[in-house]
């Protein structure tokens, strides 16, 4: 398991520590301070479009300060991290502002790790000729509260994206060591003729290599977010302690696993990065919150994070982990008489009113007597996300596997990195759309 990264802070711990101080003393118009949250963003882009490479480079950074009071949360954010620019941003709602008279000592600049460059050129060879874009994605972060400050640890990611007749997307923590035979995945070509099942025919589904830790991510992971649950938008809302799935399912929500790009030391609201087993033998255990959600769901923090610097922090899950089996997965093919086999999932929606998910399947194959017969077409899946759950067969594959595919998980709008690994799973029917 991948290590965290050594912390770096955005300025220098010294001010940080005295700015935290003088913290301690802002009052604003009847709100109390919540916290000041900094931030320096890193992104490079190996970009081959029509034979040519072009690398470019983005470098951002600033702060957010929030405020709270009896009857809501305000937000305020601004670009730059000097002195001054903290100053102005934190006297837009306090009465009274003095900062220290120390001048921050500047960070050590965030560049890319050695080699990055040739490997993105290596990557955007094996691209073509389809047209790619390789991004290497990296942030520095601190959370100051009038108790103290904390730096935020994630893990550098990297992004690639191929255009042209087979799209396809890649999320992965720098340096993971599967890489490379991901990428293959990500290149290879559909197998043979497609065929496509009948719209409105039921099947069983098997998810394998990975993919069903993105069904979970889906069902489980989303459904669990405290705004999603207080807001009336997750089935599973009423059901705290109830068994939801088969008996053998464990789902835990882990930020510590540094090898999947989900991670966190602590979350972007100063709360230390803990495990949280959600479904625990079946049984729905635990809500995913962030403060707000907390303090409506009486339910421990750990899961505020924050797009950026001038988003404020939401309830996101973090590296969705689904405990494995003693199943070959082979066996769970091996008896059914029609079903499907999904390899590739392109991503999936719940609707918060009917709770019928839609899921996108890319790869696949056609099951016909216990063996794969014909690969599987782009095409769509749908149930309810209850009857989903309730449908997964007890025995469960034994073949734990990271999913390389959907780590940008959009929400609102909001793009964050999250992973998951899964073993295969057996949905016993699904209907095609």
């Amino acid at each position: 398991m991948r290590e965290a990264p050594r912390l770096e802070p955005p300025l220098d711990p010294r001010w940080l520590q005295l700015l935290s101080e003088r913290c301690s003393d802002l009052r604003g118009g009847g709100a109390r301070f919540e916290d000041l949250f900094i931030e320096q963003r890193l992104e490079l882009r190996a970009v081959f479009s029509g034979g040519e490479l072009q690398i470019e480079e983005c470098r951002l950074e600033g702060a957010a300060a929030r405020w709270r009071s009896p009857t809501r949360v305000v937000l305020h954010a601004s670009t730059g991290l000097s002195a001054r620019a903290i100053g102005d941003l934190l006297a837009r709602h306090a009465d009274r502002v003095a900062l220290p008279q120390v001048r921050p000592v500047p960070a050590a600049e965030m560049d890319p790790p050695r080699g990055w460059l040739d490997w993105a050129c290596e990557v955007a060879s094996r691209l073509s000729p389809a047209p790619g874009v390789v991004r290497y994605l990296n942030r520095r972060a601190a959370v100051i509260r009038a108790d103290g400050w904390s730096p935020v640890s994630t893990p550098a990611l990297v992004r690639i994206e191929r255009g042209g007749e087979y799209p396809a997307a890649l999320l992965g923590v720098w340096g993971h060591p599967l890489l490379g035979r991901w990428m293959g995945e990500l290149i290879e070509k559909p197998a043979g003729k497609p065929w496509a099942p009948d719209a409105g025919i039921q099947l069983p589904v098997v998810f394998t290599g990975g993919t069903a830790g993105v069904l979970m991510h889906e069902l489980v992971g989303h459904m669990a977010e405290s705004d999603v649950v207080t807001t009336g938008g997750s089935p599973l809302s009423g059901l705290l302690g109830a068994t939801i799935t088969a008996a053998g399912i464990e789902i835990v929500d882990d930020p510590t696993r540094f090898d999947l790009p989900g991670a966190f030391n602590i979350d972007d609201e100063a709360m230390p990065a803990v495990p949280i087993t959600v479904v625990k033998e079946g049984r729905f255990e635990r809500f995913l919150c962030d403060a707000e959600g907390s303090r409506l769901l009486s339910c421990d923090p750990g899961r505020g994070r924050r797009a950026t610097w001038s988003r404020p922090p939401v309830a996101r899950l973090s590296n969705l982990v689904i405990g494995a089996g003693e199943v070959a997965p082979n066996d769970l093919e091996a008896d059914l008489d029609h079903g499907l086999v999904v390899t590739r999932l392109g991503g999936a929606t719940v609707d918060p009113v009917s709770s019928q998910t839609v899921l996108r399947i890319e790869r696949g194959w056609e099951i016909r007597h216990g063996r794969r017969r014909r690969p599987l077409a782009s095409c769509e899946l749908t149930g309810s996300v209850v009857e989903i759950l309730a449908n997964i067969d007890p025995r469960i594959g034994s073949d734990p596997t990271p999913d390389w595919r959907l780590g940008w998980c959009v929400k609102d709008g909001v793009p964050l990195p999250t992973g998951s690994e899964a073993p295969s799973l057996l949905v016993t029917r699904l209907e095609v759309l």
